[in-house]
């Protein structure tokens, strides 16, 4: 097969798995040659422009979060002789020492591993920290940093078995959900009290940060019953909910909630949604008129609607993914109170202090502790159990090594007229053919059409590869009445490359 070689790079827009990747100080570039078919048009991809305007913060006192501006693919972050390559342009550098001034340097990478000339920052963790930020909580608080921290008399979880663990965040770990959804349950209610200096009657404060693109965390205050029933995705009667995703946050309210006149004004914040591998702190703030809705402190988001409940239960969903940090409530302070539902068709357990009846509408009635409890298998029975007591066991929250998530590469074909399969193609014009990589540190990719090798192409230039999308014209005239194309991701260490195929027909 007639091929020539590129002088250049080449490349196309990047996309970029959800996470934050550790790279190794030896990765480096080696000597693949780049190959393109005389048939193949590479679309070009542009410079990586040096990224700009940084800020700096600190949730802890020995944590950085580092942001800037910039519409790279990718990023590279260096400091105190470590390295990652970052998704967004956002970065938290965990487990520093406090006092010490660390100096960062950030690079902008595209898909093929061009880096720009570095942006510098330089903060010290302990200067930009604020521990007064939890001083209107109540009641003991929530670290998911350990194989109790969903304690069964605080929690009640409902994921699949595999769903859960604990991933390393600095000199500590968090609790990483890894499956489609995950609900947590608090057993510790929320009363609103007298508005405090900040007008607030109750809050509930989480710290979280998404994993991938499609992360979804969802915070919501429930009355009774509804927080002893299965999460759903309607909201609730009398609920109201903080929606937070990778594209921004909003407050979800029960709509027959009674409205106020007041105007709720947002602050200024660049971001207000989840970012992959980066903590943010998202409260919730219960005030006489109103429900906002605060990342990091300043308001993102807001509901004029009056709650018409004195308690509510708080309830933690996750949806594709994410990690848990901390959890706490203010307001009136109240006690965790060990509960579980169960069917209503055995004897509760002998330390119940209270049962109640869950019936379908819902309707929830109390039992005498010694009397009989219904056997209905349409209801469930809460059970209210003696503080000390621990109503099942522990959740499984295996050790799970840190690093990108990633997922396998993907091929789209498209005719310039906007034609895609299954549809047949034109044989006339062009044919764009998307290759999407979701691998990191790999060293470049092959792409075949009906068998014959037409692009290889090196993907770490100037260092460790990250995840990106390469466009690639073919000409409808040269291909047959049908044509296959097989993608292959080249790892690093020279292992078995990951593949991907997908046929069309021309008409």
């Amino acid at each position: 097969m007639d091929r020539r070689t590129l002088a250049g790079g080449i490349g196309g827009l990047a996309l970029v798995a959800a996470a934050v990747v550790a790279l190794r100080a030896s990765d480096a570039p080696d000597n693949l040659k780049r190959e393109i078919d005389d048939r193949v048009q590479v679309v070009q991809q542009q410079e990586p422009a040096k990224p700009a305007s940084p800020r700096a913060r600190a949730l802890d006192a020995d944590a950085l979060q580092v942001s800037w501006a910039g519409g790279a693919p990718a990023y590279e972050v260096r400091w105190n002789g470590n390295e990652q390559l970052v998704p967004n342009p956002e970065v938290e550098l965990a487990g520093l020492p406090p006092d010490q001034e660390v100096q960062v340097e950030v690079r902008a990478v595209n898909a093929i591993g061009r880096r720009s000339e570095p942006l510098k920052i330089t903060a010290t963790p302990k200067d930009l920290y604020d521990d007064r930020w939890d001083d209107q909580l109540v009641g003991q608080q929530d670290r998911f940093d350990g194989p109790e921290s969903l304690d069964p008399r605080r929690w009640r979880v409902e994921a699949d078995e595999n769903c859960l663990g604990l991933r390393p965040f600095g000199q500590s770990k968090r609790v990483d959900v890894d499956c489609s959804t995950a609900m947590f349950q608090s057993n510790t209610p929320i009363r609103f009290g007298v508005p405090g200096q900040d007008g607030a009657t109750g809050r509930a404060i989480i710290s979280v940060a998404g994993a991938v693109e499609s992360s979804h965390v969802r915070l919501s205050l429930l009355p009774d019953p509804w927080h002893y029933l299965k999460d759903q995705d309607q909201q609730p009667k009398g609920a109201v909910s903080l929606d937070i995703t990778t594209q921004g946050t909003r407050i979800i309210a029960d709509p027959d909630l009674p409205r106020s006149d007041r105007q709720v004004e947002l602050g200024d914040a660049p971001l207000t949604g989840l970012v992959a591998g980066v903590r943010h702190r998202w409260e919730l703030r219960v005030l006489p008129d109103a429900v906002l809705a605060l990342r990091d402190g300043v308001v993102v988001a807001g509901e004029a609607v009056v709650l018409g409940t004195p308690l509510v239960h708080p309830r933690i969903r996750i949806d594709g993914g994410g990690f848990l940090d901390t959890f706490g409530v203010g307001g009136v302070e109240e006690r965790a109170v060990p509960t579980e539902v169960i069917p209503a068709t055995g004897e509760p357990p002998h330390d119940a202090i209270a049962l109640k009846l869950l019936q379908p509408g819902p309707k929830i009635t109390d039992i005498p502790l010694r009397g009989e409890v219904p056997s209905d298998p349409d209801a469930q029975l809460v059970v209210f159990r003696k503080p000390e007591s621990r109503p099942g066991a522990l959740p499984r929250l295996p050790d799970r090594p840190g690093g990108m998530k990633t997922g396998p590469p993907r091929l789209q074909v498209m005719h310039e007229d906007g034609t895609k399969p299954p549809q047949q193609l034109p044989r006339t014009g062009r044919v764009l053919v998307t290759a999407e990589i979701n691998a990191i540190g790999h060293r470049g990719i092959e792409l075949e059409l009906d068998g014959r090798r037409i692009v290889t192409l090196p993907t770490n230039e100037q260092g460790g590869a990250v995840p990106g999308r390469h466009e690639f014209w073919l000409e409808a005239g040269d291909l047959g009445a049908s044509a296959r194309l097989k993608l292959s991701v080249l790892p690093a260490d020279h292992g078995e490359p990951v593949t991907t195929e997908t046929v069309f027909e021309l008409r």
